[in-house]
């Protein structure tokens, strides 16, 4: 295991033990966390610990087969930026302030992750046949990773972005309304049905409707709906995003997966358009 490689990860925000970890992890495509501890120095009693550690930094994936935890490395690139957003979000919650001095160390590590990021995805291309057989779905469970992906993937949209809108929001549609506006002014159809089943109150319905139209006069195409299954964006039918409640505690949750595959997408846009044919348009909502 490269020396230089595991100071790189140290100087990014990785502890010792972690970058030990995730470097064994791209060796293969998943380990079980026993299986981890025969290739690391970590102990038995500790590994679960790192490999927590790791999973809410956003490089580590868990699973369970057959009843056991099956854990992965999350492709590098996206690894190493998950890095950065994580130390960012503790700068803001310890009310940080960004002068020059923590601009600039912030900086500093984005270049290394980025110079580590080539080494890194060269390193898990050479393992293709020890590829993990879910590597194309990412699973965000903190609030920031999942604000700053949407925010990404939402400007990477070319040609059409078709999304199921329903509460809680990782953004509100308040704060997204300005990149989305930029993405319609440069030609991507946006389509979106919102929920309204939980809208209750004389008052928050006409905060529902203005925010739905402001979102209407931007260029969006809008219906709305009683109830929704779940949270959604289809972005040119190659990627979806999604989230579900819990089936347990039935409470909305954020747990999000983003599931990069065309075919997916394709059958997710079958069932945003059945919703969208039984939606309301605004006005129809407006004297309902």
């Amino acid at each position: 295991m490269s020396s230089d490689i595991l100071n790189q990860l140290a100087q990014i925000g990785l502890s010792g033990r972690e970058a030990e970890v995730y470097m064994a992890l791209l060796q293969r495509k998943e380990f079980t966390a026993p299986e981890l501890t025969r290739i690391t120095t970590i102990t038995r009693t500790k590994i679960y610990e790192i490999l927590q550690k790791l999973i809410h930094k956003g490089i580590c994936t868990e699973n369970i087969r057959n009843g056991s935890k099956i854990y992965y490395a999350i492709e590098p690139k996206i690894a190493l930026r998950n890095i950065i957003i994580n130390y960012e979000r503790i700068i803001e919650e310890k009310k940080l302030s960004y002068e020059q001095k923590q601009k600039t160390l912030i900086e500093q590590k984005r270049r290394a992750a980025e110079e580590l990021g080539k080494k890194l995805t060269s390193l898990h291309k050479d393992n293709k046949n020890n590829k993990a057989p879910l590597d194309y779905v990412e699973v965000l469970t903190d609030l920031m990773h999942i604000r700053a992906r949407w925010n990404e993937l939402q400007k990477s949209a070319r040609r059409q972005m078709l999304v199921f809108s329903k509460a809680p929001y990782s953004v509100t549609p308040e704060e997204n309304m300005e990149d989305e506006s930029s993405i319609i002014k440069n030609g991507v159809e946006y389509r979106t049905i919102y929920e309204f089943g939980g809208i209750k109150g004389k008052k928050r319905r006409k905060q529902f409707l203005d925010m739905t139209a402001g979102y209407q006069e931007i260029g969006e195409k809008l219906r709305v709906i009683e109830t929704l299954p779940m949270k959604m964006a289809i972005i040119d039918e190659k990627l979806t995003m999604l989230a579900l409640d819990d089936p347990v505690s039935l409470k909305p949750g954020i747990t999000t997966m983003i599931i990069n595959h065309p075919k997916f997408a394709s059958s997710q846009k079958e069932v945003f358009e059945a919703f969208w044919n039984r939606g309301m348009v605004l006005e129809d909502f407006n004297k309902w």
